[in-house]
């Protein structure tokens, strides 16, 4: 790779060269059968090369040095014909790195034979739990990366892991009620995955779905899920801590460092060696040093995050989240596992304490959330309704609103977990929301 390096500083002021190989296995149900399993494995390079200040970006479908020289000469030729970016500074200098963390090699050389016995156990489980269940859909997958990041200013970082998921989605019919899709899943840095404890908590939220109960006009504490938080975090939250917005004026936490903009119960971070982290690594996509950085610390706004190319515009120096979009080549601010800080209460207890309210396992449009100021309007579905301390049934109702109103409404987090591999990784409890306003469906 060194020898690629030299040959294309005959083309660039700076080179990069980021190779991606990869091996992924995958298994899907539909209506209770085995649908699919594949393998599929391959390597990828993208070339980034910087002349004059003009940028050229190139990628090939494989790792074989010709292959990569005809890329390197692509990308010249391409960065001659871009204008020259006047703010580009330059790539990173190779910094201080963890210890790599051990791989888990059985990930590697997993078939999906394995995911097939464990869908299939699902399967069985969910119809012996309810005879009115139906596995709708669902997969299990095991992912392998082996990624490496050289660039000529000596920067040279090689790391491999990889992860496994399963998920299953769950519809039951009794008479003339028929429940929405109930998802439930797994994610870890191993094999083991729970399938009775996936299937044991959809089939417990089937049979609430089966009594369907009507929503009204009303404010009362909600509790969001794992599913929910996710989907509503990712898209009017997230977004608010990159530098890129702070640069471009777009995010709504412009000025507020050290502000308290959520509860005190509210500790949110991003952190690559979480214990439950599903990629531990050492180093972004552009071979910066990694390492936690804490976005909201007991509800107080701590800081941004930066790539290189945003942190020296602004400078300041990258937080290690550079993040590649493989499809263009290009390098965006992104996270790596954002941890939402447990609590010390289990979620049924929480439930316990609750005269009136509604647990929310999804919700609906969050992705028509507006991150600019933090506005959403979603529909709550499932969500389960809580009375006297007990889930008594499923209902449907529309929340709007602004997260930052919402997370000072926060007023407690259950001590339980979950790994959410979709979307942004997230690590995150269930989140008890005091007097939230719904409006009924």
């Amino acid at each position: 790779m060194e020898n690629l390096i030299r040959f294309g500083e005959k083309f660039f002021d700076e080179l990069e060269i980021a190779v991606y190989r990869s091996r992924d296995i995958e298994a899907s149900v539909e209506l209770n059968e085995i649908s699919m399993a594949s393998t599929r494995s391959g390597a990828l390079t993208i070339i980034r090369g910087i002349k004059d200040k003009r940028l050229g970006l190139a990628i090939v479908d494989s790792d074989e040095p010709e292959k990569v020289k005809e890329a390197i000469e692509q990308a010249a030729k391409m960065a001659k014909l871009n204008s020259p970016d006047e703010k580009w500074v330059s790539l990173p200098e190779p910094g201080k790195y963890r210890e790599k963390p051990k791989p888990n090699y059985e990930l590697k050389e997993a078939s999906p034979d394995i995911l097939v016995e464990k869908l299939v156990k699902g399967i069985k489980l969910a119809r012996e739990k309810d005879k009115n269940a139906v596995v709708a859909g669902g997969a299990g997958g095991v992912s392998w990366e082996e990624r490496h990041v050289l660039n000529s200013h000596g920067l040279d970082v090689f790391q491999e892991g990889g992860a496994a998921y399963m998920y299953l989605e769950i519809v039951g019919r009794k008479g003339s009620v028929v429940t929405p899709g109930i998802f439930d899943f797994d994610a870890r840095r191993d094999l083991n995955l729970d399938v009775e404890g996936i299937v044991e908590r959809a089939v417990q939220k089937v049979q609430w779905a089966y009594n369907v109960v009507p929503s009204k006009n009303e404010e009362v504490p909600l509790i969001f899920g794992p599913w929910a938080i996710a989907g509503l975090f990712s898209y009017t939250l997230l977004p608010a801590f990159s530098g890129e917005r702070l640069v471009k004026e777009t995010t709504p936490l412009a000025g507020k460092v050290g502000e308290k903009i959520a509860s005190e119960v509210i500790t949110l971070y991003d952190d690559p060696f979480h214990p439950l982290s599903l990629r531990p690594t050492i180093a972004d996509d552009e071979g910066v040093p990694t390492r936690k950085n804490v976005l909201i610390e007991n509800g107080a706004f701590k800081g941004f995050v930066w790539d290189n190319y945003w942190a020296k515009i602004y400078g300041t120096e990258s937080t290690g989240n550079g993040k590649r979009d493989i499809r263009s080549g290009g390098i965006n601010i992104g996270f790596h596992s954002v941890v939402i800080e447990n609590g010390k209460r289990s979620l049924e207890d929480i439930i316990g304490e609750i005269d009136r309210g509604y647990l929310v396992d999804g919700l609906q449009g969050a992705h028509s959330s507006n991150p600019d100021n933090g506005n959403f309007a979603v529909t709550a579905n499932p969500a389960f309704l809580i009375e006297d301390g007990e889930v008594k049934g499923s209902a449907v109702f529309l929340i709007a609103g602004n997260v930052y109103e919402l997370l000072q409404q926060a007023s407690e987090v259950s001590k339980e977990q979950t790994v959410m591999p979709f979307m942004n990784t997230m690590i995150t409890p269930h989140i008890k929301f005091e007097n939230v306003k719904i409006a009924g469906k």
